[in-house]
C-alpha cells in the first residue's frame, strides 16, 4: 500500500536499507559468529569466514483476517539448507497473528514465536523447519522482517568434510543466487591474529546496496 510506496524507489528505500545492512552486519553476523566459535565450528577452517546475507529483508505484513499459504520450510522456496533465519516483529506479535513454527524438523511441535516488546527477534532453522502463519483472528496487523544468512569458509569443495567443515561457496548455491546478481550479499570476518580487520565484519563489495527485486517479494512483485 502507500505505506510502503517509498521501497519501490532508491532513493525512498535507501534510509531504510541502510539500517537493515547495518543490523545484519554489525549485530546479526557478530552474533552467529560468536555463537559459531562458542561451539568450535571455526576448527580446521581457513583465516577467512564469509557470511552470505539477505541484501534485502522480506517484510511480512499479516492484517486481520489474513493468513498464509500453508506450512513451509527455506528449502521448498529455493533457499539452500546451509542458510538460518531471522524473524524480527516490528510490531507485538500474539496470538494468531504471530509467525507458527516447529522446534526440529519433522517434529510438528508448531508453537508461536511471541513478543510483546517491538524489535525483540527470532533465530531458527527455517530452511528446514515448517513455518507458517494461522487466521489472524486479532483485530492487530503483525508486521515482521525476515531474512536469511549462512556461514561459509574458503576451502574448495575438495576438502569439504561433512559434519567436521563449514560450507563451501558452493554449496550454498540456490534457486537465488543462481537466478542473477542482487539477492545475496556477503562480508567477510578476517581470523588471522595479524589482520587489521580481525574479527571486524567487513563488506566484500563496499558499501554498495544492491537493489531488491520480485524474488525479495511484497512489494517488488
Amino acid at each position: 500500500g502507500e505505506a510502503m510506496a517509498p521501497l519501490l524507489t532508491r532513493t525512498g528505500r535507501r534510509p531504510f536499507q541502510e539500517a537493515y545492512d547495518a543490523f545484519v552486519t554489525s549485530f546479526c553476523i557478530p552474533l552467529l559468529h560468536s555463537m559459531a566459535m562458542s561451539q568450535n565450528l571455526f576448527h580446521g577452517a581457513s583465516s577467512r569466514i564469509s557470511y552470505r546475507y539477505q541484501a534485502f529483508p522480506k517484510i511480512r505484513i499479516l492484517k486481520p483476517g489474513d493468513a498464509s499459504d500453508g506450512p513451509h520450510c527455506g528449502t521448498s522456496n529455493g533457499h539452500s539448507i546451509g542458510f538460518l533465519h531471522f524473524h524480527v516483529p516490528l510490531t507485538a506479535a500474539m496470538g494468531t497473528n504471530a509467525l507458527y513454527t516447529e522446534s526440529h524438523p519433522g517434529k510438528e511441535n508448531w508453537h508461536p514465536l511471541i513478543t510483546k516488546s517491538v524489535g525483540l527477534g527470532f533465530l531458527f532453522d527455517g530452511a528446514r523447519c515448517l513455518h507458517f502463519n494461522m487466521e489472524n483472528t486479532t483485530s492487530d496487523t503483525s508486521v515482521a522482517l525476515e531474512f536469511t544468512v549462512a556461514i561459509y569458509g574458503d576451502r574448495t569443495e575438495d576438502e569439504y568434510v561433512d559434519g567436521e567443515s563449514l560450507c563451501t561457496r558452493s554449496i550454498l548455491e540456490d534457486h537465488f543466487s543462481l537466478s542473477g546478481h542482487g539477492f545475496y550479499d556477503e562480508a567477510v570476518i578476517d581470523l588471522s591474529p595479524q589482520s587489521p580487520s580481525w574479527q571486524v565484519v567487513a563488506k566484500k563489495h563496499g558499501g554498495d546496496l544492491l537493489d531488491p527485486d520480485y524474488r525479495v517479494g511484497f512489494p517488488f512483485l
